[in-house]
């Protein structure tokens, strides 16, 4: 691998970056910039002022250039192609959408910290939640903090801070809901099966933390196999065309396992994998380390898999985008 090119910020940037369909990239940065950048690294916009990142929040953005922020005291932001920040908030919310959302439609769905996931739809100055809350629709038992990802019918799968892994139909109403044996510090992704699978951490007193990536029927809704990890699992996985599971661990172990939940290999990094991982090219799969470096392995999969939700975001780039 090689540094194509280079683009300086004043501050780090704790969100990833994300590509908007017409390949230009989002970063969100410390000091309160939104940074857009083109394919070859050039700037597009002056950095635009929106305020403090989230931890669990990323840009999203839409194919006519414009993107969307979670706001620090809550709602969204809108930051148009040109990169002029919307005077008046984009939408208000009492809490904030500290998570990933994705772009369906027309409508946002993104998670709050009061357990609710928001459905938007997306006007051309205002967002308008179509999912009433006080009628239990789209409602979980705490934070959630994981981006949703969508079944091949439509339902969105949210995973809850409260160990609980959520179904909800295009309306709002909870189709299932099913109970995890640890936390959910990551998002779910789905196979071309419909299978899905979600990292899961278990710290009890007086135990020592462990994790697992678990596997879960996409038509019972319960456990299908559970893979023991070396460490607590908070890296999102990624699926590649093969039927291959990729993901990482916090004692520093990157693991390649099989449709059936048998390890294929595994990989020492001597460094916490928590970020989600990524298919770069036909052989590579690649993982952020928590020591700010990028690793990128050698694998049997060609890309992506074509089918289901195979990453965060879906799609290399990641905007949010459907």
């Amino acid at each position: 691998m090689k540094v194509c090119w280079e683009y300086v910020t004043s501050s780090r940037a704790p969100s990833p970056p994300v590509m908007a369909p017409d390949g230009s990239l989002r970063l969100h940065c410390s000091d309160g910039s939104l940074h857009c950048v083109s394919f070859e690294g050039k700037q597009i916009y002056a950095p635009t002022t929106v305020g403090e990142p989230l931890g669990w929040a990323a840009p999203i953005a839409d194919a006519d250039g414009n993107t969307w922020i979670s706001g620090y005291d809550g709602g969204l932001l809108k930051i148009n192609a040109d990169g002029r920040l919307q005077t008046s908030p984009y939408f208000r919310s009492r809490q904030k959408f500290n998570s990933g959302g994705i772009l369906h439609d027309d409508v946002l769905y993104i998670g709050s910290e009061d357990g609710c996931v928001f459905a938007i739809r997306m006007g051309e100055n205002k967002g308008t939640n179509l999912w009433n809350h006080a009628a239990g629709l789209g409602t979980t038992g705490w934070y959630i903090h994981s981006s949703p990802a969508m079944t091949d019918d439509g339902t969105l799968v949210v995973a809850g801070r409260d160990e609980h892994l959520y179904g909800f139909v295009a309306k709002g109403k909870e189709a299932w809901k099913s109970t995890m044996p640890g936390q959910l510090l990551a998002s779910p992704v789905i196979d071309r099966h419909g299978q899905i699978y979600v990292g899961i951490s278990l710290s009890k007193r007086g135990e020592k933390p462990r994790g697992t990536l678990l596997c879960i029927d996409g038509n019972s809704h319960k456990p299908r196999w559970e893979y023991e990890a070396a460490g607590l699992v908070e890296s999102t996985p990624v699926i590649g065309d093969d039927d291959v599971i990729y993901f990482g661990d916090n004692a520093g172990t990157i693991h390649a396992v099989d449709f059936e939940g048998k390890a294929k290999w595994t990989a020492q990094v001597e460094t916490a994998v928590r970020s989600a991982g990524t298919i770069i090219g036909p052989g590579r799969v690649a993982f952020g380390l928590d020591n700010e470096t990028l690793v990128a392995l050698q694998c049997d999969s060609k890309g992506l898999a074509k089918e289901g939700w195979p990453k965060i975001g879906k799609t290399l780039g990641q905007c949010g985008l459907c």
